[in-house]
């Protein structure tokens, strides 16, 4: 069966449907964007959980078409945690340099 959509469709269609999440600095504006965060904080749950349940159904099978299901959700769980451990440091670097910066 072929996808109906392909990848860049549905991130078109998601970025659409979402909206914008970055702050601007004017409060009407962020309040609709600090809205949109929370669907899209409740969308990336609901893709990690389905990444998390194909992990979880195919653990252990000998099935080389579970296993291989198994295997590609935990490599993307594992390279996001990866790419969020990257992220957060490069938060706590930036926010130490500045500390630096302003004395």
């Amino acid at each position: 069966m072929a996808r109906i959509f392909e990848t860049g469709e549905i991130t078109k269609l998601l970025d659409v449907l979402i909206g914008k999440t970055e702050a601007v600095g004017e409060t009407n504006e962020d309040k609709r964007r600090l809205d949109n965060l929370k669907t899209l904080i409740d969308v990336t749950n609901w893709c990690l959980d389905g990444l998390q349940f194909a992990m979880a159904s195919g653990y252990g099978r000998p099935e080389y078409s579970m296993a291989e299901i198994s295997y590609t959700a935990q490599c993307a769980l594992d390279e996001y945690g990866r790419w969020i451990a990257d992220v957060l440091d490069e938060q706590i670097a930036d926010k130490i340099i500045g500390a630096k910066d302003e004395r």
